[in-house]
């Protein structure tokens, strides 16, 4: 991940989208279209990346003791899923007040940082620290690994009755919405980032056309003062 795309993905949310254009317009009047295009592709994150990405920068500390944690549980080291647990709550809270600073909704958010969170550090925690996401990572089993789910469903599962009867069907059929969600989510993603560079190429055509503007006026105006 180049410097410039660490730059975009630390910016407010709102903010993205338009830094990212405006980049990748500069570079491409400096000459640097091959980078012009990968900063073009950047994906705007969404909002669950988002907190995470900010977490790694105004949580430096936490994030490395949650990484340090992961690598120590991979190693079999004593007392790393406690530290593990310890540092994935103290950013829970920190991601639930950014959240709650932000004005937005913050439990269902939550849920998906939580994951990203357990799953980038065992699976990718370079990108994790550096805070470059546009999608949030799904469950890679680490956090069943680190005992790492919330006091709430750990209590609830304990209450439940030791054998229960599950609807396979039901399963089978919430399985096949979520395929298909994922999927429908990842054509949309795909449609929306086609729709941005072809939007780049349209206002880089328009400022062409008004430099083509600019020049014949002022040839009209030299022609006339002759």
């Amino acid at each position: 991940m180049t410097h410039e795309a660490e730059r975009l993905y630390g910016l407010p949310l709102e903010e993205f989208t338009g830094a990212r254009d405006a980049l990748a317009r500069e570079l491409r009047r400096d000459g640097e279209r091959e980078k012009a295009a990968e900063v073009a592709a950047l994906r705007k994150p969404v909002l669950a990346a988002w907190v995470v990405n900010m977490l790694a920068r105004d949580e430096r500390a936490d994030m490395r003791d949650l990484v340090g944690a992961a690598k120590a549980i991979k190693a079999g080291k004593e007392g790393a899923d406690r530290a593990f647990r310890d540092a994935l709550e103290r950013l829970t809270a920190a991601g639930r007040r950014l959240l709650e600073a932000e004005g937005r909704s913050a439990d269902a958010t939550l849920q998906q940082v939580a994951a990203t969170l357990r799953a980038a550090a065992a699976s990718d925690p370079e990108q994790l620290v550096a805070g470059t996401f546009a999608q949030p990572v799904e469950s890679s089993g680490f956090g069943a690994m680190t005992g790492a789910a919330p006091a709430s469903r750990r209590s609830s599962a304990a209450k439940a009755p030791a054998a229960r009867r599950v609807d396979r069907r039901a399963v089978e059929r919430a399985r096949k919405a979520l395929t298909e969600a994922r999927g429908e989510a990842r054509a949309l993603a795909r449609a929306a980032t086609a729709a941005e560079r072809e939007a780049d190429k349209a206002r880089e055509a328009a400022e062409q056309a008004q430099r083509r503007v600019a020049d014949a006026e002022a040839r009209l105006a030299d022609a006339r003062s002759t």
